[in-house]
This record gives C-alpha cells, sequence and structure tokens, in this order.
C-alpha cells in the first residue's frame, strides 16, 4: 500500500467544531471527486452523511457556546444550562431539535433582534435536512430500525439533483463551522472583555 504513516488521532482542546471541521473537509474532498470524475452511485449517501454530521456537531458546538454566553450574563431563566443538562439534551442526533434549542439559546443573549435567530435561509435547510434525515441513520445506513421495525432506509429509489442539495448542505455547513461559530467566538469574546473592564473599575 505504499507508505505508511502514523497519525496521532486526539489532541488537546478537541471540540465538536474542530470535528465538524473535520468532517466537512471529508465531504468537500469526497464531493468534489464525484464531480471532476465520472458519477459514482456508491459516493451521494457518504457525502451526504459527512455534510449532515459537520452540521449536527456544529449545532451542538453553537448550543454549548450560546448556553455558556448566557450565564457569563446572569441567566438565571427557566432553561436549565448546566453541563450536566446539556450532555443530556445534546444526546439527541436530530437536527430540528438541535435547530430548535439553538434557537431559544440565542435569544437569550444580548443581540441584536435578527441575530437571535438562526437565519431564515439556513432554517430552511435545516428543516429539509431533517426531513431527509431525521434521526443521522437514513444516510448512514440501508436498514433502520428493530424487530418488526426494520425497514430499508430509502424504500422508495428517487431521482435527485445531486449537485444541487450537496451545494446548499457545502454552504449551509460552512456557515454554521465558520460563521456562527465566529460571531459567538466575537461575542464571548466581548463579554469577556467588558467583564473585565467592568471589574477593574470596581462595578
Amino acid at each position: 500500500m505504499g507508505e505508511c504513516r502514523d497519525r496521532r488521532l486526539g489532541r488537546c482542546g478537541e471540540d465538536d467544531l474542530a470535528l465538524a471541521g473535520g468532517y466537512l473537509r471529508v465531504a468537500e474532498t469526497a464531493a468534489r471527486h464525484w464531480i471532476a470524475q465520472a458519477p459514482d452511485d456508491l459516493l451521494p449517501l457518504p457525502i451526504l452523511y459527512n455534510y449532515r454530521h459537520s452540521i449536527e456537531l456544529s449545532l451542538k458546538w453553537l448550543i454549548r457556546k450560546a448556553a455558556q454566553c448566557a450565564l457569563r450574563e446572569g441567566y438565571a431563566g427557566e432553561e436549565d444550562l448546566s453541563p450536566g443538562q446539556l450532555d443530556k439534551r445534546l444526546r439527541t442526533h436530530n437536527i430540528r431539535r438541535l435547530a430548535d434549542c439553538l434557537n431559544r439559546y440565542l435569544a437569550l443573549l444580548d443581540l441584536p433582534k435578527v441575530e437571535q435567530r438562526i437565519d431564515p435561509e439556513s432554517w430552511t435547510q435545516l428543516n429539509w435536512l431533517d426531513s431527509e434525515d431525521a434521526t443521522g441513520e437514513t444516510y448512514r445506513y440501508a436498514v433502520v430500525g428493530h424487530g418488526v421495525g426494520r425497514a430499508p432506509a430509502r424504500s422508495v429509489q428517487q431521482n435527485v439533483n445531486f449537485y444541487e442539495q450537496v451545494n446548499e448542505l457545502h454552504k449551509l455547513a460552512h456557515l454554521l463551522w465558520g460563521g456562527y461559530s465566529a460571531h459567538l467566538g466575537e461575542y464571548e469574546d466581548w463579554q469577556i472583555e467588558y467583564l473585565e473592564a467592568m471589574d477593574t473599575a470596581g462595578y
């Protein structure tokens, strides 16, 4: 197999956003290959799965970050933002539930009204993705369910514009991973600087 190179798995500070970037890179690489070469019917589902998983992990990172920011601002409302409750909430693979959760948490922050929700275009794409693969299994397996509920993941063959689907997921995955995360990161930096300045001033 040629030269064998060892690689260390995992690194200090690895989190959901870092892994989301990795899945996104794999999806991009495979999608470019699919576009450049003769279409290969075995590649579309793995490509869609990697984009979907990147989106799921980015949503989970954003939810945690929004919760941290809300607590830093002194939030003490009905939402339980404790790390333990977040861990329970984020065990789901359901895109719609994660998107709903992120919307609720963004609304807790001192952001302009338009930034307290996922933008409409991304929201539409997230809902579409959830309708295609609500549990994270449809793109991953040929058969889903257990016992009498076992059934083909795709019982009806569909003819789709794969290039269009990939293009939309590519934009969504990049926006969540690179855009929303950067915006929340900047907001967090502002929070910390503001609180430090207030503390220094004796407030």
